[in-house]
């Protein structure tokens, strides 16, 4: 409990809401194969955060200014002090994303559920 209560600490709260054809919050269920995230955009999304819910997994930070593109994508993990990584998570697709098969960084795993942000 210290970590979310800890007496004298400073917390941040960042709070996200969806507004049509701007950003989207959503959640996901994985099923192991390429599934298309429909945000209701009409561009496409420029900023996608995804994290599994239902068991341990990192952050996941996609965004155009990197590079969200068909084929490797440049990955932040927010809860991660690593460096910037490349990997194939997501594609492009002018209503929203698409998320890709089941991959080993885990952001599409059969019967997994997800959280995400998009931002048009």
């Amino acid at each position: 409990t210290g970590e979310v209560n800890g007496n004298t600490w400073t917390f941040v709260t960042y709070l996200f809401a969806s507004l049509d054809g701007i950003s989207k919050v959503g959640s996901y269920t994985g099923n192991g194969t390429s599934q298309t995230i429909d945000c209701g955009f009409s561009a496409g999304a420029r900023f996608v955060l995804i994290k599994r819910t239902d068991n341990s997994g990192n952050w996941k930070l996609m965004d155009t200014a990197r590079g969200i593109t068909t084929g490797d994508d440049k990955v932040l993990e927010l809860d991660s002090n690593s460096a910037e990584s490349t990997f194939d998570l997501i594609d492009p697709v002018s209503s929203g994303f698409i998320v890709k098969g089941n991959t080993t960084q885990g952001q599409n795993q059969s019967g997994a559920t997800y959280i995400f942000l998009a931002i048009a």
